[in-house]
Parts: C-alpha cells; structure tokens; sequence
C-alpha cells in the first residue's frame, strides 16, 4: 500500500473529486468506523473509500465526517444500482447510509456471504480473509478505539487505510470462484434477502436473549410488549436500549420483582406510567403456540435430518449453520411447515427435495 495514494479528506472540493472517480469507475471499496457507546444511533467517524483512478491505480481517502462536509452526493451512490459497492459484512454501514440518506442501498456486494459460497467459511472476518487469500497478517488493535477523538493517531488512520485495501482483490478472487461453482445465482439471492432483512426492523433477535421457559402467557406479552416500548423509547431519546432498561430489569419487572414507580430518577411520570399499563393490562392477549414436546419418533426424524445436512455441507463446502437452523428443522419435522416456505429458494435446491423425502418417510 502506497502512502502517496492515501488522501485524508477534510474540504468539499476533495470530497466532490472522490465523487467523480467513483462515478468514473463504477466500482468502490467502503467501509466505516463509528461510534454508538453513549447513543442508540452510530455516530458515523469516517468512511473509508478505495478506488482506482483512470490509470489504474489504487486511490485510498479517508472522508472526515465530523467536520461539515455535505455527503449528499456521496450517499447517492449507495443506492446507485450501476455502481458497485464492496464492503465487508456491511449491516451497521448500510443501516447508518440509509439512515442519513433516507435511499435504498443497492448494488451492494458483501465480501462476507461471498465467502461462504466460495466455501470459504461462515461469517469469516476481513482479516481473516486477507491471511488466506494474500498470507497477509493485518493488526485490528485500533479496530475499538475511539474514533471521535481528532486528530486520528497515525495507528488509527494505517487501520482505517487497511481495512478497505483489499477489498477490490477479494471481490475480484471469489467473484471467480463463485463463476467456477456455478454460484452466481445462488449469492444474488441471498444478498436480495440480505438487503431487505437490513432494512427491516425486527425485535426477534432480542426476544431471543430472554429465557421464556416457566413463563407464563402473561410474562411473555409483557416481555414482548417491553422490548417494544423500550426500543420506541431508546429512539426517541438516543441512548442506547440497555442503558435505558436492561434486560435484567424486565425480568425483575415481569417477575414482580418490584414495581414500574421504583424504576429510578431518569424515567418520567410518562414513561413510568406507561409500562405500569404494559405490565398491568389484561385485555387481547394474544393466544401464544403451546411447546409441544418432541415426540421419540421425532428426535430420531430430526437427528437423520441433521446427518443429512452435515453431509450436504461437506459435499457443497458450505457449514451446516448457513443452510439450515436449529428452529427450521423443527419446524420442517414438528409443525409440518412446508419447507419451501422456511428455507430460501437456493437452499431449497441444493437439499429441499432430499430432506423432504427424509420427513416424510420417517
């Protein structure tokens, strides 16, 4: 890496020729470095860019986003279809583009889920993937390191400079051997689901963080509606979720533990009042799916199944945990789900009809 090409971007004129090339090129390495500590949204640092310019050489900028710099032109071209973008397990960087711009991310390519369809491991890091494919060792000392602070340490800019030098080869890499596994398809779907999961906010994931076993009914609306609250309130205020309510204190507070008015000092009249409604209202709630125990017969349905998986993943290089889910199995042999509705189409080609017939003959 050629520090003579390396530009720390800090005035409109620099930031509108970064503009330009990528414009010129059609293709860019990115990523961020942001900070979320004290607040429920990232502050967005800086954003890194990699880009050649009309001679072929690698240009690398740093874009300062704490200084007042105008980056509407910039994040129009994440949601520029025609050009492509290449960044590495990109969610966070999207949801903060989206976020600012208010635009659809489009042609996105995610050197992460590239890499496990080139059998390359399941949500392999950056690093990781530049000591495979370059025998590169890169030092990810500075990666939580304080990114507000100005000036950047030397430490800091080399990092953010590295971590989007080799994007462009890797794309360049995989893309050949997805070409070679006859993958192409498959990755263009998954990144299609990628894409509209990242823009759709969903309270499962932190469901999942609570141990509803001996729960009752009751607990878990409360829990549910809880999680609900929190996050309209964490928004509204900025903080993050945990420092507002942590989740121990919903377990206390559905468990009775103590009551909504003991929350402490930071809660209003407002917010205290409603979550004694959350915890205290018994009207519609909701009839929730009872566990059904697995049955002998089942567990034995569900352990051929998951030999079956394990089979397929060595036969396709893919690992067990991107093909299929614990809870998608179960649902495929206990609920009788049809698994066309629970796996994506690719998956469903590559093992759908075998697992099926495994099912359905058990």
């Amino acid at each position: 890496m050629s520090e003579k090409n390396n530009s720390y971007i800090t005035s409109q004129l620099e930031l509108d020729r970064v503009v330009a090339l990528i414009h010129e090129r059609k293709l860019v390495a990115l990523d961020t470095e942001f900070t979320r500590q004290t607040t429920y949204y990232p502050i967005l640092s800086i954003v890194q860019v990699a880009v050649k310019n009309s001679a072929g050489i690698k240009e690398s900028f740093i874009i300062d986003c704490l200084i007042e710099l105008d980056l509407t032109g910039f994040l129009a071209i994440i949601a520029d279809e025609k050009i492509i973008k290449i960044l590495h397990s990109p969610a966070q960087d999207l949801q903060i583009f989206n976020r600012q711009s208010k635009l659809i991310p489009r042609g996105i390519v995610d050197t992460q889920i590239l890499a496990s369809f080139c059998g390359l491991g399941f949500n392999i890091g950056y690093s990781g993937l530049v000591e495979i494919l370059f025998k590169r060792q890169l030092n990810k000392n500075q990666q939580r390191s304080d990114w507000q602070r100005r000036p950047l340490s030397s430490g800091q800019i080399k990092y953010a400079f590295l971590d989007v030098f080799f994007l462009e080869e890797i794309y360049e890499k995989l893309s050949a051997i997805l070409s070679k596994k006859n993958r192409r398809n498959w990755y263009a779907e998954e990144m299609e689901i990628f894409t509209q999961k990242l823009l759709t906010h969903s309270e499962e994931n932190l469901l999942k963080k609570f141990s509803l076993r001996h729960k009752s009914q009751k607990q878990i609306f409360q829990i549910e509606n809880l999680i609900s609250w929190r996050e309209q309130w964490a928004q509204k205020l900025d903080v993050p979720r945990q420092h507002l309510l942590r989740d121990e204190r919903i377990e206390m507070l559905v468990a009775e533990e103590f009551a909504a008015k003991d929350l402490g000092k930071k809660f209003t009249k407002e917010m205290i009042a409603e979550v004694t409604k959350i915890l205290t209202n018994q009207e519609q709630l909701p009839k929730r799916k009872e566990n059904i125990p697995i049955s002998d017969q089942q567990k034995i349905t569900i352990n051929k199944a998951k030999a079956l998986i394990a089979k397929i993943s060595t036969r396709e290089n893919f690992r067990e945990q991107f093909l299929l889910t614990n809870s998608e199995l179960k649902k495929a042999v206990c609920e009788k789900v049809n698994l066309k509705e629970t796996i994506t189409n690719w998956r469903y080609q590559m093992f759908g009809e075998e697992l099926e017939h495994l099912i359905h003959n058990s």
